[in-house]
């Protein structure tokens, strides 16, 4: 192809060969312009395919630590739950107690 070109630019009139060759370095630039937007766009994609890949791994660690964390969530909600009921039995048996020793100085 480049042989062609130069065997173009060798046998053409001047005039013929100034336009071909303007011709040759337009399209060689517009070529060059179009690869450089190629690769920019190729190396784009791959970050961004990189970047989801790592938003995908964040994704899955924080749903893990979610699920993790509402088995606590549950456990400690028991624990509560079974405290209420010693302190609310607890408050009972303070209660009749003090009641007890009310009762027992009201007595002669």
């Amino acid at each position: 192809m480049k042989k062609a070109a130069l065997a173009v630019l060798l046998l053409a009139p001047p005039a013929l060969a100034d336009t071909v060759a303007d011709e040759l370095f337009s399209a060689r630039a517009a070529y060059q312009a179009a690869l450089k937007v190629q690769n920019g766009s190729s190396r784009r994609i791959a970050s961004l395919q990189s970047d989801i890949a790592s938003a995908q791994r964040r994704i899955k660690q924080a749903q893990a630590d979610i699920e993790k964390m509402q088995g606590e969530l549950q456990e400690e909600t028991a624990k509560k739950a079974q405290a209420d009921t010693t302190l609310q039995a607890a408050g009972q048996r303070l209660d009749a107690a003090w009641q007890a020793s009310r009762d027992a100085r009201k007595q002669p």
